[in-house]
């Protein structure tokens, strides 16, 4: 059956593709995106203090119109914490704030690196519904987005009754389908897509991520206080000073810090430690096994070079979760790092991917105002559609 469409309805979706198209020449070239806001000098960048339940948080939040009531986008990083400084997270953010619309980004500080807890998820549901709750926030037109662990953590922040009626979509960047299989990729760069095992280098900051939340539970180090300044060195990205640090550190706290980042085979008690500390939480905040029927469009986004979480989790996570409003998947090739080098070696491929990363992002806009972009579906059956 086919929708019917006004001509209304008509122009504000050409407007919002065009919208999408701006989103991701913006996330692409980043140049473009901080001279234009220069420039022009319209996005403002402040920090809020919110309530929500006696707990008071921080959040930094985007627009170009603070007071006005606006469409909102809130956007969970998780386990790193460090959302002031994390990339495609700011990145995003401005973009959006460009296009018009609100932009949040929650921060606990008080949290600092040690996510992997039950308690994360009520963190990201009270920044939900505090923000939600803004006289300037149109509170019938929230779209949640969840880069990394913190998609992980928004998806099972949907599940909370109160946050489901607030949120429209809920869009994953780089997600993780499973502590566990998460843990593995960080430690030996295997991971599974549809029975077929591959091999990826993995980014060195995974095994620091994990070891760093569980640091005071494993006791491996002899001066835990000096350890955990370098492991925080490192995930704060100041390399230089980290190696500088590790001097100071006694032999053996030395050779596992390097073990961890280097990778080498002697790291493997710290992987076995940390996984038995694991396996009692993997149930609790892995999303693969969240059972109930989500109710709002999942939009899945994974990097198919992503070093830090496979995108095998993705098609995994995209097969096991249930939504009667559909499982939207998109595995990118241009979301790599050398974004410059990618486009000029396959200038074809960029575009293609460039046309179909934005029709993502079409679709989760379109959803913010209506769901008349999305395929009817009668008989109440998740939607599983690649675009």
């Amino acid at each position: 059956m086919k929708q019917d469409r006004t001509f209304k309805d008509i122009l504000l979706l050409t407007l919002l593709r065009f919208k999408s198209v701006l989103l991701v020449i913006f996330m692409s070239k980043t140049r473009i995106l901080d001279n234009y806001c220069r420039r022009r000098n319209n996005v403002r960048k402040e920090r809020i203090s919110l309530k929500y339940n006696g707990v008071n948080f921080v959040a930094l939040r985007y627009s170009r119109f603070p007071l006005k009531k606006r469409p909102l986008f809130i956007l969970n990083i998780g386990i790193s914490s460090y959302s002031e400084n994390h990339v495609i997270l700011n990145r995003l953010a401005k973009a959006i704030a460009l296009l018009g619309y609100h932009a949040f980004i929650p921060c606990f500080y008080e949290m600092k690196d040690c996510w992997v807890r039950k308690e994360s998820v009520e963190h990201i549901e009270h920044a939900i519904l505090a923000i939600s709750n803004l006289d300037y926030v149109n509170s019938n037109r929230i779209g949640l987005i969840g880069v990394s662990f913190g998609g992980g953590l928004s998806l099972l922040a949907v599940k909370n009754p109160e946050v489901n009626k607030k949120v429209k979509f809920a869009l994953v960047i780089g997600i993780y389908s499973d502590l566990e299989s998460s843990l593995r990729f960080s430690f030996t760069g295997k991971f599974k897509v549809q029975s077929k095992i591959k091999c990826f280098y993995p980014n060195p900051l995974g095994r620091i991520i994990f070891f760093n939340n569980f640091l005071e539970k494993i006791k491996l180090f002899k001066n835990v206080e000096k350890a955990k300044k370098v492991l925080g060195d490192f995930l704060k990205d100041r390399k230089r000073l980290a190696f500088e640090n590790i001097r100071n550190l006694e032999p053996a706290d030395q050779k596992l810090i390097l073990s961890l980042y280097r990778g080498c085979e002697n790291d493997g008690v710290c992987y076995k430690l940390i996984n038995s500390n694991i396996k009692e939480l993997s149930d609790t905040i892995s999303p693969k096994y969240i059972k109930d029927d989500l109710g709002i469009p999942i939009f899945i986004i994974h990097d198919i070079y992503d070093d830090m979480i496979d995108y095998g989790q993705s098609i995994d996570l995209a097969d096991s979760l249930y939504s009667s409003c559909g499982i939207y998947l998109h595995l990118s090739d241009i979301l790599c790092k050398n974004k410059i080098n990618y486009l000029l070696l396959h200038p074809g491929r960029w575009i293609t991917g460039a046309a179909k990363l934005s029709n993502v992002f079409y679709h989760a806009l379109a959803v913010l105002y209506s769901d008349k972009n999305l395929k009817y579906n009668p008989e109440n059956k998740p939607i599983r559609l690649k675009i």
